[in-house]
């Protein structure tokens, strides 16, 4: 019997499946959301002329934030997207365990998450089920 058909690790790996899944769920949802994001801005679909309205001085800010700056956090947040997804996809395979709960990690932190709603609550859900002795020596080494 090799290592992958050990049946601890194919409870491991059952464990693992759930958590995994919802990351996926969430960083999929958060790319798609992201690139309507990215589509907005380079489409010129940003409401930016009613942010603005009536600021004065303050809608140089404004425009700035709702503008160039909003679109680089737009990149930043896909980026951090496919990290999740590619995280979840290696916890549900049982490999890189570093990586699994690195993606975990960045999933649960509100501002950065690609859905923040989701994030937190399957990103605990998923640490939880991480930190099981159990299931950290399930992981390929």
């Amino acid at each position: 019997m090799t290592y992958e058909q050990d049946p601890g690790r194919a409870k491991a790996l059952s464990l693992l499946s759930g958590p995994a899944i919802a990351l996926m769920i969430t960083a999929g949802l958060g790319i798609f959301l992201r690139l309507l994001s990215i589509a907005g801005h380079l489409f010129g679909m940003v409401a930016m002329p009613m942010l603005t309205n009536g600021l004065g001085k303050g809608a140089r800010w404004a425009r700035l934030m709702v503008g160039p700056i909003s679109l680089v956090t737009a990149f930043v947040a896909l980026a951090i997207g496919v990290v999740v997804l590619m995280g979840a996809l290696k916890m549900k395979d049982g490999r890189s365990y570093g990586f699994a709960l690195a993606a975990t990690i960045l999933a649960m932190v509100p501002c950065i998450s690609p859905c923040c709603c989701l994030g937190l609550p399957f990103g605990i859900w998923a640490l939880v089920v991480l930190l099981k002795p159990e299931v950290k020596t399930a992981f390929l080494p």
